[in-house]
């Protein structure tokens, strides 16, 4: 067991490390290394075959190892010469760290930075993200000084590798949001300026990251009833539709074309006109309306959004030859809007996942809040070859958020008529959105919002994860820079789109074979989920009993008992998933509580009737997730009754 990072530490100082470094040993490299293996054995590995090219150690005036890296011809100092700690709490002093209990470091040097951390916040619980560029630097930090007391934190990790996709699935396996107060980045100077495009993009990414988190969260507590709300309206028209599990595979090697909205969309959606037999056209459904504007009416049109706006972008449309692809949870509206044109799926990791089961088998797309993920899965599932990618700016490329010709053009710029007025309109939908800056495909800065960059950090994961497709970012402008080939449309176009796949008759057949092997199957499931509520509300019961007793229960058993009780909602598969979505702030509160509980000692004062309200109130809160479960399945129910499928 690795020893804690407080309990070697001499009273009165904080931390002795003058002591340790008197002499220039570099003889901690076991130790050291050893340590980091127990948690990052792969790292350790990683460390132990780095052989110190660039990196220089030697001793500053104070006694402690300082180091200097050799890079572009020129030495940089990574530590002063003469005190790197003092340094270290000096630079500490220019970070906004208060309250903050998450801690991304942006280059490591020698450590003294993260040194200078613990002796400010004395508290072993803080989370230390690590990021270093150079696997050279991090060999010498771990050949030059005893990093036990680093490396014994409970709460630390350095990121291997430390860009692209992969720094962003460490940091969300490392960040708890649940238990985050505060995150901040702390940052070392010296090893910035060695590599300053990687450190930035790190930084992007991890911030998107954050970003994506909390939008999800946010977007299941505002939109979980609307999501079951809608789901129980469209169950009858959802269920009769063909699903899309039927066109897995359908267009193996046929190029598509994926079209958003972004700005720059403006650019290039002229070239689309006259390429529909030549390549697949996947709108999203705020593309739909430009489209048609510019005389292109695409193959497929994508809508998962459950909200009424997001509804308008494909409402009296005046398309002809498209299909929609409608998730079950959108808005119930876009069932009417294309008749004997409609495709049903549902989403992956959907919290309704449960009640999904009534439709039988429609399919399956993976979605990451923004319908051009739904359409870049669509593309994967029907064996698109290439995927070509226009208008996915992922950012307000020139300024501006969106191409022209979207529904809402008329509403937003009512009333304007100069440029001038037109650059206010603009300028004032950008100042309600969470603005980042994101270096774009022609490494210049362009402004992005947190959920645009939590889509760009999907996608390009998503491109990383199929390295047999070959992914065209044709966009000409935006974000979209990793894991994809970048050129003009028109260069895509003339490369890839070169054959006549008389693509339209194909769709039309495809949609045909799927409605006449359109199987259902609807009534058993029901059953099940009755009997799972029935149950749950029995839970609840015991544990409202619980919190309302006094059988004379210490504060560790009566806890111990509650979160039994607690455990055994969970106890029913299918219905769990879908309460905790319609719960998701109360589960958050009730976690943040039960921290707290579990940090104070067993005899703490008022401790009892702090787990009994605690835990009341949590159970309060999931008896009212229940009663909105209650209330969906009698309306399904209904629905049966009054106009029973086939």
């Amino acid at each position: 067991m690795a020893r804690s990072a407080w309990s070697v530490l001499p009273a009165p100082r904080i931390y002795p490390i003058l002591a340790e470094h008197r002499v220039p040993s570099l003889s901690y490299f076991e130790t050291n290394v050893s340590l980091l293996g127990t948690r990052q054995p792969e790292l350790a590995l990683q460390l132990r075959k780095v052989l110190r090219k660039n990196v220089r150690v030697f001793l500053s005036a104070q006694g402690m190892p300082t180091a200097s890296c050799d890079h572009d011809s020129s030495t940089h100092a990574l530590h002063s010469k003469y005190d790197p700690l003092k340094e270290a709490r000096q630079a500490l002093k220019k970070n906004d760290y208060g309250e903050a209990n998450y801690f991304i470091f942006l280059g490591f040097g020698l450590g003294y930075i993260l040194d200078a951390l613990i002796e400010e916040t004395a508290d072993p619980s803080i989370h230390c993200f690590v990021v270093e560029s150079d696997l050279e630097i991090l060999r010498a930090a771990f050949e030059a000084r005893d990093l036990s007391h680093i490396l014994s934190l409970p709460h630390l990790h350095f990121a291997w590798p430390a860009s692209g996709a992969e720094l962003a699935e460490q940091w969300d396996r490392f960040f708890d949001p649940v238990q985050a107060q505060k995150s901040t980045f702390i940052t070392h100077y010296p090893s910035i300026s060695l590599n300053p495009a990687f450190f930035r993009a790190a930084a992007e990414k991890i911030q998107s990251q954050i970003f994506q988190t909390y939008t999800d969260i946010n977007t299941l507590v505002a939109k979980s009833q609307t999501f079951l709300d809608n789901f129980v309206q469209n169950l009858p028209k959802a269920a009769r539709a063909p699903g899309l599990a039927k066109f897995a595979g359908a267009f193996p090697g046929v190029p598509a074309i994926i079209v958003s909205a972004g700005p720059s969309l403006d650019k290039n959606i002229h070239e689309l006109r006259g390429i529909e037999d030549r390549a697949l056209i996947i709108s999203t459904d705020t593309a739909l309306k430009p489209l048609l504007a510019a005389g292109i009416d695409p193959h497929f049109v994508m809508t998962g959004d459950p909200s009424h706006a997001n509804y308008l972008h494909i409402k009296g449309a005046p398309s002809r030859e498209s299909f929609l692809v409608a998730e079950a949870t959108s808005y119930p509206d876009v069932f009417g809007e294309f008749i004997e044109r409609t495709l049903t799926c549902t989403f992956e990791n959907s919290a309704l996942h449960s009640l999904s089961d009534l439709l039988g088998n429609k399919g399956i797309l993976r979605a990451w809040g923004s319908v051009a993920t739904m359409a870049l899965d669509f593309a994967l599932w029907v064996g698109c070859r290439p995927i070509i990618f226009i208008g996915q700016d992922l950012a307000h490329t020139d300024g501006r958020i969106y191409c022209t010709g979207l529904n809402f053009d008329d509403q937003w710029f009512a009333g304007v008529t100069d440029p001038a007025a037109w650059q206010k309109a603009i300028e004032e939908m950008r100042s309600h959105k969470r603005a980042v800056m994101i270096e774009d495909i022609f490494g210049r800065p362009v402004e992005s919002t947190d959920k645009l960059t939590s889509y760009w950090n999907w996608m390009t994961k998503e491109c990383r994860d199929h390295p047999e497709v070959q992914f065209i970012n044709a966009t000409e402008g935006g974000i979209l820079r990793d894991n994809v080939n970048v050129m003009s449309f028109r260069e895509a176009i003339y490369r890839f789109c070169d054959k006549n796949l008389d693509l339209r008759p194909r769709i039309r057949n495809a949609f045909s074979a799927a409605q006449e092997n359109n199987l259902l199957y609807v009534g058993v499931n029901l059953a099940v989920i009755k009997g799972e509520l029935a149950a749950l509300r029995d839970v609840l019961h015991r544990g409202s009993q619980l919190c309302g007793m006094d059988a004379g229960y210490s504060a560790q058993e009566l806890r111990k008992r509650l979160e039994a009780t607690k455990d055994a909602i969970y106890y029913h598969p299918h219905l769990a998933p879908l309460m905790d979505s319609l719960n998701q702030m109360g589960n958050f509160n009730f976690l943040r509580r039960r921290r707290s509980i579990l940090q104070r000692p067993p005899d703490s004062e008022n401790l009892r009737d702090e787990i009994k309200n605690t835990y009341a109130e949590y159970f309060g809160t999931v008896g009212e997730a229940l009663d909105m479960i209650g209330h969906a399945l009698s309306r399904i129910e209904a629905n049966f009754d009054a106009e029973p499928l086939p």
